[in-house]
């Protein structure tokens, strides 16, 4: 008993849940419209609002930082000084100027998502996960209405006979929808409450995916969800729980392959399909195709320190590179690029790090890495240089890693000491 109540004792540090006020309630209400309005990207400019309100009201009430912050800091500041140079001789160049500006606004909303998580995370965590799950069932439902032409809602919900719901392509879409099911599988698979609700949504989300057509985002969420109960098996303490998440991986593998079946049972969801299940497509291979753009590319880039200039890699090729890497040294020359390349790679240790940490924030470390690590491998075959809910990811897995170490100092002796019943308790999302 006297361990559990120093276990208890150590959980109260200011990581966790300090007293709550009614301008935290407020600054709690303002961060939940601002990740739930990240999905409704055809009025972009929801998200603007009231990321901007998020990010000043917890500025100024108090927004703490940690040194193990500041690496991450680091990176986005030479990333986008790189990309300042490089726009210099362009700054009459109307896609150059957007270019910057929308990279600058999303390294801005990456540091306050790392900052955020200094006090109060499991809180703030959470707070997020309803925000990004409810939004996700949303614009799923209006992607998955929007396919099927409900009541005309085609044109406002689908492009190119694919699902994009409340988004602009469905290539970006699809992946979004990645965190929130990712969170709502882990819940289902750990026994969380309102389990026929969350399996519900869960199937809503993952049906408004499979008719985005997005091939990454295809790949994304079955890499994904092994990564998520790998590791979920593989830190579990509990031989009971791991049964029940290999029981629960069938029981979903299972119904996953019949709402397959069943969607491809009618003929223009499987002649879609068909199209998109395929590696290559004809643009993408070939000396002009996609990949054979970027090969004749790399030599120019190679001899070209500030790259072509900020988004103008389209002036010199048929369209742009459709990778994040090799985006970054094209639009911010080899300064930008080095500090990009860099960026991920510190980015990918420290969030693989955080997995196998046994804190109370393991559950969502295991998470956002499950959702990130797919999306990061997806950059090799698409710009995702300005996707907000990626610049969420990146920023709460180096949050992650900041609070990880503080707990770890300030706990070190009670979790030694605590049962390992407390010690599972600890490992909940919820």
């Amino acid at each position: 008993m006297a361990a559990a109540a120093d276990y208890s004792r150590g959980l109260q540090a200011p990581v966790l849940a300090p007293r709550r006020s009614a301008v935290d309630v407020v600054r709690l209400a303002i961060l939940w419209l601002a990740i739930y309005f990240s999905s409704i990207v055809l009025v972009d400019v929801l998200y603007n609002i009231f990321i901007l309100l998020a990010i000043g009201s917890f500025a100024l009430t108090g927004l703490k930082i940690d040194r193990l912050n500041m690496p991450f800091v680091f990176f986005l500041v030479v990333y986008n000084l790189g990309g300042l140079i490089s726009f210099q001789p362009y700054t009459d160049f109307d896609w150059s100027r957007e270019f910057v500006l929308g990279t600058n606004f999303v390294a801005v909303t990456a540091v306050f998502f790392c900052l955020l998580m200094n006090e109060d995370a499991i809180t703030r965590l959470n707070v997020c996960k309803s925000a990004f799950i409810i939004g996700a069932l949303q614009t799923s439902i209006c992607g998955i209405l929007g396919y099927a032409d409900v009541g005309g809602l085609g044109t406002y919900f689908s492009m190119y006979g694919r699902a994009s719901g409340t988004f602009r392509d469905p290539n970006v879409f699809g992946p979004f929808l990645i965190l929130p099911a990712l969170y709502l599988l882990w819940d289902i698979a750990h026994g969380a409450k309102w389990m026929v609700a969350k399996v519900f949504t869960f199937f809503v989300i993952v049906l408004a995916l499979l008719l985005s057509f997005s091939r990454g985002a295809w790949g994304s969420i079955v890499l994904g969800i092994v990564l998520i109960l790998s590791l979920s098996i593989i830190t579990s303490e509990s031989r009971a729980l791991r049964r029940r998440i290999i029981v629960g991986c069938a029981v979903i593998l299972v119904a996953v392959a019949v709402i397959l079946a069943v969607a491809l049972s009618i003929d223009e969801v499987a002649k879609v399909f068909s199209e998109r299940f395929v590696l290559q497509k004809d643009y993408d291979s070939g000396p002009s195709g996609r990949f054979g753009n970027q090969l004749r590319a790399i030599p120019e880039l190679l001899i070209r320190p500030f790259g072509y200039g900020p988004n103008r890699h389209g002036l010199f090729f048929p369209e742009n590179p459709h990778n994040v890497y090799m985006m970054a040294f094209s639009s911010y020359g080899w300064l930008g690029g080095l500090a990009f390349i860099g960026y991920i790679a510190s980015t990918l240790y420290i969030a693989v790090r955080s997995c196998f940490q046994k804190t109370p924030f393991q559950a969502h470390s295991i998470v956002i890495f499950s959702a990130l690590f797919p999306h990061i491998l997806q950059g090799f075959q698409i710009d995702s240089d300005r996707w907000r809910h990626l610049f969420y990811l990146y920023g709460v897995a180096w949050g992650l890693a900041a609070i990880n170490r503080k707990w770890l100092i300030l706990n070190a002796p009670a979790e030694r000491s605590a049962p390992p019943q407390a010690r599972a308790s600890a490992s909940s999302c919820a």
